[in-house]
């Protein structure tokens, strides 16, 4: 007998795609690969709770799930089908996490294991459902914890228009660093005045509101810049007003717990404005075209396939993403753990031994294996070198991390005020190096520091992460050091980069030994 076809638009059917074996086959491989990587998963909430800055993390999953609910009824009709060329995207997410787990690069690793979930769920679902779900499956990243490596150049940039346009306003403004004094007191721009909280927060909330709200890319595109300059502006904004508060009050406003609170009433306001201009050009949602449906057997789109294609698939992606484990564990063991030993560095040209230390500043390091400092002089030149040796690096006790820093930006005694970069000789060549000015009062430091990794230096975290890693995944073990060298001088002399290029000229062979004989100590 034949049956009757109808012409409708899909409506809610608990029978369709939340309720397919596709549904259920993503939710176990989620739900899977988390389950191995549970570390890394951990490690993402406990930042989420810890920070004020990544609390919108507990939302974002919940906000992917309703972006899937609100296209039920397009999904309904667009078919889902395993993609096997799928799984290598898995491999490639998954060979990211054991690099990153290789140079201790938790951030990285983080984004890896996001790649692997949706990774899993195209391969699962197919590239034609997995191009209906874009957003939602993209939206995911915004879990991660990401943003805080702009906090220094936002802390700059802050203090760059504050001091700028208080001068503007005929205050006189004396800076030093990111600390700043008029008339009626002093102002540091700190971390928590960088305006990243306020960013991250623009552009998550932005996004899903230009997904949302437009059908045009280029809406979409406009809208989203806006989320992510406009927060910036007005934190600068936000900042000069405080402060200029502060002053035409004589301290009796906008200090304390009002400084926080105006300034996130400022930013609610200026936030209120950008979505109500945004919306002024919103557009309708896209009609869900109408289909063909067998009324007999209902939208049964997705169920017209075997649903063992789906697990198959499944278990696929949730062995290559589980492989990185014993692959971690296998470089892990590589990396030494014995205690290296540091001899002292040799003086050499004209410069000899001294003591006591000239300073008090040490680098902001923590976790280190081993350290050294040492003193030298030549004429009426006092420098120091200090190494900061790490082996068996783990959370907590790596090198190259976020927290690790020549100086922090509130410390009230010494304060950064001028970087460069600057070359020296290594191995024969000339290698990049980081060359900073630190102040504290009177007295200034010239200071030269470098990352050495594997019988190489740079100043750049990242080519060090990237080095650490490849050291390890070569099986040479995790032995990293920071090197530091610096001069001290009076405010006012022109002539210590000079001394400091000498200094680095004369001890860098010895250093180079030291390290060599660091590296053969304990294995």
């Amino acid at each position: 007998m034949k049956r009757d076809l109808v012409l409708e638009t899909p409506q809610v059917h608990l029978s369709g795609v939340l309720r397919s074996a596709p549904a259920w086959a993503c939710t176990l491989a989620a739900v899977s690969i988390l389950a191995f990587h549970w570390k890394t998963a951990a490690s993402i909430v406990a930042i989420w709770i810890r920070s004020e800055t990544y609390t919108h993390g507990f939302l974002v999953i919940p906000i992917c799930i309703w972006l899937a609910w609100r296209m039920r009824a397009s999904l309904l009709i667009t078919p889902a089908k395993p993609w096997w060329p799928g799984i290598a995207l898995v491999a490639l997410a998954t060979a990211l996490w054991v690099v990153a787990s290789a140079a201790d690069a938790l951030g990285l690793g983080q984004f890896a294991l996001a790649f692997m979930l949706q990774a899993a769920i195209v391969t699962i679902i197919g590239p034609r459902l997995a191009r209906a779900l874009a957003f939602p499956i993209m939206f995911l990243l915004f879990a991660v914890p990401f943003g805080e490596v702009f906090i220094p150049t936002m802390i700059d940039w802050t203090a760059d228009f504050t001091v700028a346009a208080i001068r503007l306003s005929g205050v006189p403004v004396y800076r030093d660093a990111n600390l700043f004094v008029i008339p009626t007191g002093a102002w540091s721009v700190v971390e928590a005045c960088s305006g990243v909280r306020y960013v991250i927060a623009s552009t998550m909330v932005g996004t899903l509101f230009a997904a949302t709200a437009y059908r045009s890319w280029r809406r979409r595109a406009l809208f989203l810049g806006a989320s992510v300059l406009v927060p910036i502006v007005a934190n600068w904004v936000r900042a000069y007003l405080i402060v200029m508060l502060g002053h035409l009050s004589n301290n009796r406003l906008a200090v304390g717990v009002d400084h926080i609170i105006y300034g996130w009433i400022f930013f609610g306001v200026v936030m209120l404005l950008l979505f109500w201009v945004g919306s002024q050009w919103q557009q309708d949602a896209s009609p869900v075209p109408a289909v063909a449906v067998d009324a007999d057997v209902g939208h049964r789109v997705s169920l017209d396939r075997p649903a063992s294609r789906y697990f198959v698939a499944t278990v696929a992606c949730v062995v290559v993403a589980a492989s990185a484990l014993p692959l971690a564990g296998a470089i892990g063991r590589a990396s030494g753990s014995a205690a290296p030993s540091l001899p002292p560095i040799d003086a050499a040209n004209g410069w000899s031994a001294a003591t006591p230390p000239i300073t008090d500043w040490k680098p902001n390091f923590s976790g280190q294996a081993a350290t050294l400092a040492q003193v030298f002089a030549k004429g009426e030149w006092r420098a120091g070198i200090d190494i900061e040796y790490y082996r068996g690096q783990t959370r907590g006790r790596e090198l190259i991390t976020s927290g690790n820093v020549l100086v922090v930006p509130w410390d009230v005694h010494w304060k950064k005020t001028a970087s460069r970069n600057a070359s020296i000789g290594w191995d024969g060549a000339s290698r990049n190096v980081s060359h900073v000015e630190l102040a504290n009062g009177e007295t200034r430091l010239d200071v030269l520091s470098m990352y050495w990794v594997d019988g190489r230096i740079t100043a750049s975290a990242p080519i060090g992460k990237a080095l650490q890693a490849w050291s390890r995944l070569r099986g040479h073990g995790d032995d990293a050091a920071l090197v530091v060298l610096y001069v001290r001088s009076a405010a006012g002399r022109s002539d210590a980069p000079q001394a400091l290029r000498d200094f680095a000229a004369a001890m860098m062979p010895g250093i180079a030994r030291t390290l060599r004989a660091a590296r053969r100590s304990g294995l």
